[in-house]
């Protein structure tokens, strides 16, 4: 009966909270930031690998838009679909380790985190790591108490998926190999069917891996370059103390600081193996951070063992649970609803995500007039953004590259080399220099890009008609 009652409250808790989302994706009037107008052009392309990620991001997309079309709402709706599948994992997991009362708990606090709340809002790769770390650690635990093939399977499932959504999923196993010597489990070292579970992560793997060779490790490199950062031999305090600071957004301004006393103190059944969960990433990021820089969302995965780890320890403190809930349900509707923190700190929090859809029916209204013309730019948000909003026939996009960079992922598939003799409508925030009009018989100016968001933040690109493309020897 109690876990009839739970399992109803969760549903209708996960229901109601995504149908609100919903609703503020659907209504909130955000155009796509950069990064998510990239992936949706990748998911008109689909391949084994991008510039800079793994597949997963681009077939999710593409298998959402599928099916309601390419509008903001549709390209955001794997967010709107994977959390909540996220925190069902989730409850399953904390009712095996504990019972189905700490499990709604958890559920509830994992529902309501900050990152969660934002992410839910925007498509990331995030959210396809989230929900294979969150499968992952579901099926790692039912397999120590099982040891049956479909959980170890399911295991390597959720490794493979894992990591051609983002490889930062590799420190999964860097936290199972910490639970094997902490817990003194070296007997797993010796369980065919752990292997087994690696082995199908690394046939899921393999068409990247293959994918990455043909092109000469691209993302790799991406993915290595992110991690050196600028790390020159010196301490990044500065990184630091903004990484530090950025968890109390991420896991949330009483929880962040609750999980770092229950990591000190704290008396939990089941500590070892959510320590090795949640502490490996959690160490791994914020030591990126001070050698270098991080993201405060780059250790997001660390929180899905962590609210198992708060949850079990808040049990009964209802007060302190009560506190952190508000704070963390105030943060997500600020992040909903920031027009009062924008009148109070006399800014707008979202101008990053606003103003490319005008900006794509201005450039669309130039397109019209030279309609051979093929978009050019030097910048990848310019490509991103204007190839989804204003569609320019066939998704043609070319980066400028004549010195053959690899810079991003416009750079890896599109070309000058076939281009002799075509017309191009250039983007870019910078004037006209000899060093590109060089290349063309012929120049002009058109009508620049325009639009303010805010009296101090307004997106501004120049626009050139660059005629009789000479070929990359002539200048």
């Amino acid at each position: 009966m109690i876990e009839r009652r739970a399992g109803l409250i969760l549903l209708l808790l996960v229901l109601g909270i995504t149908a609100y989302r919903i609703w503020v994706v659907a209504t909130n009037g955000l155009t796509l930031y950069v990064d998510e107008a990239q992936y949706w052009y990748w998911a008109q392309h689909l391949d084994w690998g991008y510039y800079s990620k793994p597949p997963v991001i681009a077939a999710l997309i593409a298998g959402t838009t599928s099916v309601c079309g390419d509008s903001e709402l549709c390209v955001r709706s794997g967010s709107l679909l994977l959390y909540p599948l996220s925190t069902g994992l989730l409850f399953l997991v904390t009712r095996k380790l504990f019972d189905t009362k700490i499990a709604l708990l958890a559920a509830v606090l994992f529902l309501t985190l900050p990152a969660v709340s934002l992410s839910s809002t925007l498509i990331s790769t995030d959210v396809a790591l989230f929900f294979c770390w969150t499968l992952a650690l579901y099926a790692f635990v039912f397999a120590l108490d099982s040891d049956a093939w479909d959980d170890w399977i399911l295991l390597g499932i959720a490794l493979g998926l894992g990591m051609l959504s983002k490889y930062t999923m590799g420190i999964f196993l860097v936290s199972a190999l910490m639970y094997v010597f902490v817990a003194r489990r070296f007997d797993l070292l010796r369980n065919p069917k752990a292997w087994g579970a690696v082995l199908v992560m690394l046939l899921i793997i393999a068409p990247n891996l293959w994918w990455n060779w043909q092109h000469d490790f691209p993302t790799f490199k991406h993915t290595a370059d992110i991690a050196a950062g600028s790390a020159q031999g010196t301490l990044h305090w500065d990184e630091f103390g903004e990484f530090i600071g950025g968890q109390f957004g991420v896991f949330g301004l009483v929880l962040f600081p609750l999980l770092v006393w229950v990591i000190i103190k704290g008396q939990v059944a089941h500590k070892p193996l959510l320590l090795s969960f949640a502490l490996p990433f959690l160490l791994i990021i914020t030591a990126q951070a001070l050698l270098g820089r991080a993201n405060a969302n780059w250790a997001a995965p660390t929180y899905v063992a962590a609210t198992l780890l708060v949850a079990a320890w808040l049990w009964g403190k209802w007060k302190m649970l009560g506190i952190a809930l508000l704070l963390n349900l105030l943060l997500g509707l600020a992040v909903y609803h920031p027009a009062p923190l924008n009148h109070l700190m006399h800014t707008d929090l979202q101008k990053r995500l606003k103003g490319w859809d005008v900006i794509g029916e201005q450039y669309l209204a130039l397109q019209r007039q030279y309609p051979d013309a093929l978009l050019l730019s030097d910048a990848r948000d310019v490509l991103s953004e204007l190839v989804y909003y204003a569609r320019p026939q066939g998704l043609h996009g070319v980066s400028w590259n004549p010195q053959h960079y690899l810079r991003h992922h416009y750079d890896l598939v599109t070309t000058l080399q076939d281009k002799v003799g075509q017309d191009f409508l250039l983007v870019t925030v910078q004037p006209l220099s000899a060093d590109v009009s060089g290349y063309f018989a012929a120049s002009s100016a058109l009508t620049p890009l325009h639009v303010a968001i805010t009296s101090n933040y307004k997106l501004d690109y120049n626009v050139f008609l660059l005629q009789g493309f000479k070929g990359l020897v002539s200048q």
